[in-house]
């Protein structure tokens, strides 16, 4: 198992911009290179333009092996997945209360049904709050959403979105966007 980058919209349950919106925004600043599946593409031009990688030069393979398959650093990008999966940075993913800031009890066992659909709903035993899963402040290392861009290969704390590409989302979607690092997707 992988973990990614994810970098997703607000409201996460939200309608998502149009699909075809986030790939054109990406590509015109040089973040998405060439497609080579349905919704996956290889890193572009100005990839690291984009993306700010902490300690030393990380060693990346950006170019699909030989043999084909998905463990290398590309982008995927979900336009709209229903219900919408939760993804968590095991060991790292800790959820607490929105509101109060409780710390969610039971979760881990939870997990497996969360990770399904992060729309169902949980209620804070401290303050009765009811959310959405996928609202809980899961700090950063976890998401769930209906619209993701997903940069694969990137290990949690290892690489930042560059403010620019945060605004560009934003403002050209209209929504604020955030990220997360989680467990990737797999295939």
């Amino acid at each position: 198992m992988h973990t990614s980058l994810y970098l997703f919209p607000l409201p996460v349950l939200d309608e998502p911009p149009p699909d075809t919106l986030i790939p054109a925004l990406l590509r015109d600043c040089g973040f998405l290179g060439d497609g080579f599946e349905a919704s996956r593409y290889l890193a572009g031009p100005a990839f690291f333009q984009h993306i700010t990688f902490a300690g030393c030069a990380p060693h990346l393979q950006l170019e699909r092996p030989v043999e084909g398959g998905h463990e290398f650093c590309h982008i995927s990008i979900v336009a709209d997945q229903q219900p919408p999966p939760l993804r968590v940075a095991l060991g790292r993913g800790r959820p607490r209360c929105p509101s109060c800031r409780a710390g969610v009890p039971g979760w881990q066992e939870n997990l497996p049904n969360w990770e399904k659909d992060s729309a169902r709903r949980w209620r804070c035993e401290a303050c009765g709050g009811d959310f959405p899963i996928a609202e809980l402040d899961w700090r950063q290392y976890g998401v769930g959403a209906r619209c993701v861009v997903e940069i694969h290969q990137v290990y949690p704390g290892e690489a930042l979105p560059g403010d620019g590409l945060m605004q560009l989302l934003s403002a050209g979607t209209g929504r604020e966007w955030r990220h997360a690092w989680a467990n990737g997707s797999g295939s």
